[in-house]
């Protein structure tokens, strides 16, 4: 691997930051206002990004690519009126970037706009209802917080499908019992647009057991940093009747969706270190839409009708390094698509391995990570394997 002059200035702002850290590093605090009952909470929370590819620039697009950008910018409004009462609204900046999961794009896209916006009813621990616009509830990696991966962020291929992570709807879930099972029921708007056969909803459900310390929270950790023991099983499930068509010019062929999901993680502090290791698979299926004369888009590429898998393990180290705490990580997966950029039953084989340092735990951040990814079909210059190398300093108060 080549690394260009862009790019060692990367390295070299990460690891200035890293030998010279924060002396006397202090949480940072996010703004409250009123108590327990009803109270008001706003905070910040931010990625920066530098990123470097080997592919993608140049004439003939096989040059390096450097690009400095905000993943994630994010004010997040959480209320509560009474405690059984609240609402979460979260608004986000990101963009200036193009270099993409699977692409390097020739003009920065930038966006401002409502990620989350749902009410709260808590009734109970075993049974609370959340309607608005929220996560989609199938897998673990997509209800993993994206300020708490274990990586530098979370899988790039294990989104459910139609090319976003969230969707408005209803979702009652609970923790039963004593938390140690936890399921989620959720109705939501699905794909609809006009290529869609029918105005159908999306069915999603899912279920985890935890057989250590309970995971009971809305959303999942990549890691706990050695606070809680874990071990966790889930599985999930998700239907759409009439989603897409396999011909949606002649409006023919009207296919169903369907993906279901297996996650395991564990955590578990020892004395010489922490653990981490964490898996699942994910099969998404249009009743092969995509062998049509003319199938939706939504059933092909990244997000359409696929099948994979990833595995990842981190190691906190027990001692600090300055004012922080070393945790290298390395992450694998295997996907098989049923066509990406016009090939058909390409497969792609990704590995990554980095370190994070955590000087204040996950509210000051710090991560660089090497990836590497190999496409089994390398029929057009979409598909030529490429090596990346991300930094991250995330910050959150």
């Amino acid at each position: 691997m080549k690394v260009k002059s862009g790019y060692i200035f990367l390295l070299i702002i990460f690891a200035a930051l890293l030998s010279i850290g924060i002396p006397n590093a202090q949480a940072f605090k996010p703004f409250v206002i009123g108590d327990q009952g009803a109270f008001l909470k706003l905070d910040f929370q931010g990625q920066l990004y530098g990123v470097w590819r080997d592919t993608g620039s140049g004439p003939d697009k096989t040059s390096d690519t450097t690009n400095l950008f905000f993943r994630r910018n994010r004010l997040t409004f959480w209320g509560h009126g009474t405690d059984k009462y609240g609402f979460i609204v979260q608004i986000e900046y990101a963009g200036e970037r193009r270099i993409s999961p699977l692409t390097v794009n020739s003009e920065s896209g930038k966006d401002f706009y409502l990620l989350d916006a749902y009410f709260m009813a808590d009734f109970s621990n075993s049974f609370r209802i959340y309607a608005g616009k929220q996560k989609i509830q199938l897998t673990r990696e997509n209800l993993e917080d994206c300020f708490e991966p274990l990586s530098i962020d979370r899988s790039l291929f294990i989104y459910t499908p139609f090319k976003h992570s969230r969707d408005t709807g209803i979702t009652v879930w609970g923790n039963i019992p004593a938390a140690r099972m936890q399921y989620r029921l959720r109705v939501s708007e699905g794909y609809n647009s006009g290529a869609s056969p029918k105005s159908s909803l999306m069915y999603t459900g899912r279920v985890h057991v935890s057989v250590l310390d309970p995971e009971y929270a809305f959303g999942y950790k990549g890691t706990y940093l050695g606070k809680k023991k874990v071990l966790t099983f889930g599985a999930g499930v998700q239907y759409q009747p009439d989603a897409v068509y396999s011909d949606v010019i002649a409006e023919t062929g009207a296919k169903n969706y369907t993906a279901w999901t297996a996650d395991g993680f564990f955590e578990y502090p020892f004395n010489i270190g922490t653990l981490t290791l964490s898996a699942a698979y994910l099969k998404t299926d249009f009743n092969e839409a995509y062998k049509g004369s003319n199938p939706d888009t939504q059933s092909l590429g990244i997000d359409g009708t696929k099948k994979g898998w990833y595995a990842k393990t981190g190691y906190l180290l027990p001692q600090k390094i300055g004012p922080g705490q070393l945790q290298p990580f390395i992450r694998y997966e295997e996907w098989d698509f049923a066509q990406l950029d016009n090939v058909l039953a390409q497969k792609i084989k990704w590995i990554g391995a980095g370190v994070n340092y955590f000087i204040d735990g996950e509210s000051l951040r710090l991560t660089i990570e090497y990836a590497n990814t190999d496409f089994d079909k390398e029929l057009n210059p979409q598909s030529v394997d490429f090596n990346t190398v991300s930094t991250m300093l995330q910050y959150r108060f």
